[in-house]
């Protein structure tokens, strides 16, 4: 399953990723990887960079395990920044060394 994504935003400006440093890219990263490490299904986890004005809600559907035998979980990740949004939906995998790969 690839990662859908929903992006609104205002006329002439730029999008949503170009107005996000390093730093809040790893900082919305390691939400996610919290979130599916240690959250149940149906639990959100809500996060912010309120000095960057920076939110995010992640929320997660179901668990599965995949073909080649990994635990997947369907994740629904909306984010904003000032007047940007943007929501993705996607699968995350748990790779045999622990960590989580993104579909998409």
């Amino acid at each position: 399953m690839a990662a859908t994504a929903i992006e609104q935003k205002p006329q002439g400006k730029r999008p949503v990723k170009a107005a996000l440093d390093r730093t809040d890219r790893q900082a919305a990263m390691a939400a996610l990887q919290l979130a599916l490490s240690e959250l149940g299904d149906g639990v959100t986890l809500i996060w912010q960079r309120q000095a960057r004005g920076l939110k995010g809600r992640i929320t997660l559907r179901s668990a599965f395990q995949d073909d080649r035998g990994r635990i997947c979980r369907h994740v629904v990740y909306w984010f904003a920044h000032g007047d940007y949004q943007r929501q993705i939906e996607t699968i995350g995998c748990r790779e045999p060394d622990g960590s989580w790969s993104l579909s998409g």
